[in-house]
């Protein structure tokens, strides 16, 4: 080998060599590619409907950090437009709304929390007996134009005048004999979480069905107002306890739920109801509501499928299946019933706690029993009161 020859390859090693010990980084930031979010949840007995539309962000800084710049995970106008079509059983397309974007002002404060807050809206009468299809188009600048869709049916029983029927809580049943569900002759003894002498056994809860109806998820709240009588401020609290989680695919009238645990219901308060020491804080007045709420929640069935996968993982396999609806995109497009019989009057509504159960509530009367609500000190004027001779009582 000659000298010239030898150099020439000493100076290629040595200039490998160079370049691979250098080259230490590692970019860990794939090249940025547009991927589409959407949550949307359709109601029947809604007319304004609203959905979420986002767009996938990746960076340096940390997820809080970018979630909080205004617009990293939301499309410009002129990136994205969207429409709602309805659409018949046989692909007929009957009506098209397009989507408008506004900024929601009512999200919780958090770690995602910004003022930029994109959600797109439109205002329709739906008919739960058409399918509903999504249609986004996205033209982001570098990347060719693309069509995201995802379709949906409504769930809920349609009625000639629009909309679907209205969901009714048979049991508890309303007290009074004017009307099938209660009248105006109710009286105040609708729900008994207490016996003689001992927690009551269970009282079972049943719904109406939701035609379409999947996943049933029913739970009850309990209401109570907080009085300073120095400021004269008025706080609204409440305490919600789980009735259950059921899947129904099959048809039927009613939508049963076995009987709670009365006891859980004492207990669930004074787990997350401060206590109140009257005899300390003597300028608070708490204030309870002798009328239980009862809610439900039905998810069609792509509404629950995809709660179902994203449940959390408890077993030894951590491998979680992935599940969307959305074609082009990820997210879910589905429908929902959400009933209640809370309204405006709470004097008309909800189910009526008896005497034995506000006494426990109030004064927990039981003896050797949890004792659980006497330290929240709770009131019900009117209702309730503490004779010197008779003791505690209500009416």
């Amino acid at each position: 080998m000659s000298i010239n020859r030898s150099v020439l390859f000493s100076a290629f090693v040595i200039a490998v060599m160079t370049f691979q010990g250098c080259e230490t980084d590692i970019d860990i930031i794939a090249p940025q590619r547009d991927v589409t979010v959407i949550y949307g949840l359709l109601e029947a007995d809604r007319e304004r409907h609203f959905i979420k539309i986002n767009r996938a962000f990746v960076g340096e800084d940390s997820a809080t950090v970018l979630a909080a710049k205004e617009g990293v995970n939301e499309y410009a106008s002129n990136e994205m437009s969207a429409k709602v079509l309805e659409i018949n059983s046989i692909g007929e397309e009957l009506n098209s709304w397009d989507l408008i974007e506004t900024y929601g002002t009512g999200k919780e404060d958090g770690a995602f929390f910004s003022d930029s807050n994109k959600i797109y809206y439109f205002d329709a009468q739906l008919n739960a007996n058409m399918l509903y299809r999504l249609e986004c188009t996205v033209n982001i600048d570098g990347e060719d134009e693309k069509k995201v869709t995802a379709t949906t049916d409504v769930i809920g029983q349609a009625t000639d005048g629009g909309g679907i029927n209205q969901v009714i809580l048979n049991k508890p049943k309303k007290s009074g004999s004017s009307s099938t569900n209660g009248g105006s002759d109710r009286n105040k003894q609708e729900v008994s979480l207490v016996s003689s002498n001992d927690y009551a056994s269970g009282f079972e809860v049943e719904w109406s069905e939701v035609s379409g109806g999947v996943l049933y998820t029913s739970y009850l709240r309990m209401f109570y107002r907080e009085f300073n009588t120095t400021t004269g401020g008025v706080t609204v609290d409440s305490v919600t306890l789980a009735i259950g989680s059921k899947n129904f695919e099959k048809s039927g009238s009613v939508i049963q739920f076995p009987g709670i645990g009365t006891e859980d219901y004492f207990a669930t308060i004074g787990r997350r109801v401060e206590d109140l020491d009257t005899t300390e804080i003597r300028n608070v007045k708490r204030v309870v509501s002798d009328t239980i709420q009862f809610y439900l929640e039905v998810a069609n069935k792509e509404l629950s499928t995809y709660i179902e996968v994203n449940q959390p993982i408890s077993g030894v396999v951590q491998d979680r299946p992935e599940y969307t609806n959305v074609s082009n995109g990820i997210g879910i497009f589905g429908s929902r019933v959400v009933a209640s019989t809370r309204t405006a009057s709470v004097l008309t509504d909800g189910r009526i706690l008896d005497n034995r159960t506000m006494e426990e509530l109030l004064y927990s009367n039981l003896p050797q029993t949890g004792g659980y609500t006497a330290p929240k000190s709770f009131t019900r004027p009117g209702r309730c009161t503490v004779n010197p001779a008779t003791g505690p009582t209500c009416q």
